[in-house]
């Protein structure tokens, strides 16, 4: 099949959530099929990536998005009482791109990554569509709404209850919805009644992010890591939490211990923690497993979460026990068994951490064999991918039956 892919940003370097899994199903998907990927940019950095997904892309065309018309359209979706989450993604230059793709190109398929792209294709018709939401947004815009001071507060609550509205709406343009997990389904469900909605959920590279694949070093302090891109919020709350109230239980029993943040555009907030002298910050790093591989425990102090953790499947994989709340890992179908532990407070969760730190080693080998096995189980990309192609031939084959019978029914007429 010819498929048409929209991103919002692009697949390349697969270095944060929805790039990893957009990354992926199109590597998975060009296997048998032929794909052309029509992309934002935002990152002047990543213009010179296009070249790194010709491999397995028939083409790639992208749009560059800068921050210039942000308050123009930040004002048009105010007047038009549309989600400033889907304004801010439009550029009539993508509309333009989209059009001409679907103009000279005779596509089976058009697939939408993110609900902010849905913009470009809801009038396209003739063509079955599915959209994958990855999560539920409008969520994640009324929890930021509950953490937050005014006004942010009240923009955020209106953002949520805008695009949960636009949300629904699209749903029922589309032959098909996927999320990354059943929590986020029925979420989605309950607003769209009697759609087609699938889970399909994320994947991580076993033979990249594998207990082999880094030689460990030895270990002169216990280590405790943090991976993710650091001025996403909830990633910067949940280090500021940890730092603040679990940090300093664990270093009243151990104070060599060592707190790693490991990730690019660290806010200000990110910065002053470093100032801690057991808090490293390290910015932006080549490869986040080494740090991976020095660690005794990974940690996801979320309070503000939705969805599946990349970061957590990525440890886990590397065989690194976890230690998260509950909203770390209510995507996920885990359970104490699979290396990892739940904390519902500061203490309980700074217990977790120091019972990894200096309890016997045959106990973290456990937790590090359970936890790579988990993953092997739940989370191969292969295998996700193969759910998806099912699920695009199953879309194509109902479109075409139901085009063959509304034609038979005109003929008929």
């Amino acid at each position: 099949m010819k498929i048409l892919y929209l991103a919002h940003r692009l697949p390349y370097p697969p270095n944060k959530g929805e790039k990893i899994r957009v990354f992926n199903q199109i590597r998975q998907l060009a296997r048998k099929h032929t794909i052309h990927l029509c992309s934002f940019v935002d990152d002047p950095a990543d213009l010179a990536q296009t070249n790194n997904l010709k491999n397995c892309c028939a083409s790639v065309e992208v749009v560059y998005r800068n921050n210039a018309a942000t308050i123009i359209l930040a004002l048009t979706a105010l007047i038009r009482n549309h989600p400033l989450s889907v304004q801010l993604f439009y550029r009539k230059a993508f509309a333009e791109l989209v059009r001409r793709k679907s103009a000279t190109e005779r596509f089976d398929c058009i697939i939408v990554s993110c609900s902010s792209m849905a913009q470009y294709v809801v009038s396209s018709s003739g063509i079955p569509k599915i959209i994958d939401f990855i999560d539920v947004d409008s969520e994640k815009w009324r929890l930021y709404g509950q953490h937050r001071a005014l006004p942010l507060s009240f923009v955020y609550c209106r953002e949520g209850e805008q695009l949960a509205r636009y949300e629904e709406n699209i749903t029922s343009l589309f032959d098909h919805s996927i999320l990354c997990s059943r929590q986020e389904a029925e979420i989605l469900r309950k607003r769209a009644k009697e759609r087609p909605i699938s889970v399909i959920a994320n994947g991580v590279d076993l033979d990249y992010f594998s207990p082999s694949a880094i030689t460990s070093c030895s270990r002169v302090r216990p280590v405790i890591v943090f991976t993710g891109v650091m001025d996403y919020y909830p990633n910067v709350d949940a280090v500021r939490y940890f730092c603040q109230d679990i940090l300093p239980l664990v270093g009243e029993r151990l104070p060599a211990a060592q707190f790693y943040i490991v990730g690019r555009n660290p806010a200000r907030q990110v910065v002053e923690l470093g100032k801690q002298i057991n808090v490293v910050v390290t910015a932006a790093v080549p490869d986040v497993r080494p740090y991976l591989a020095q660690a005794t425990v990974a940690v996801a102090p979320f309070r503000v979460a939705r969805g599946v953790q990349n970061k957590v499947l990525e440890a886990m994989a590397m065989g690194i026990p976890v230690v998260g709340t509950r909203e770390a890992f209510k995507s996920m179908a885990v359970t104490e068994r699979d290396g990892i532990r739940v904390a519902h407070d500061p203490r309980s969760f700074a217990q977790h951490v120091i019972t990894f730190l200096q309890g016997d080693a045959t106990s973290r080998r456990q937790a590090a064999r359970q936890a790579r096995a988990y993953v092997e189980r739940h989370h191969r990309w292969e295998d996700r991918g193969a759910e998806l192609e099912r699920l695009i031939e199953e879309v194509v084959r109902n479109h075409r039956q139901k085009h063959e019978i509304e034609e038979k029914s005109a003929a008929l007429a």
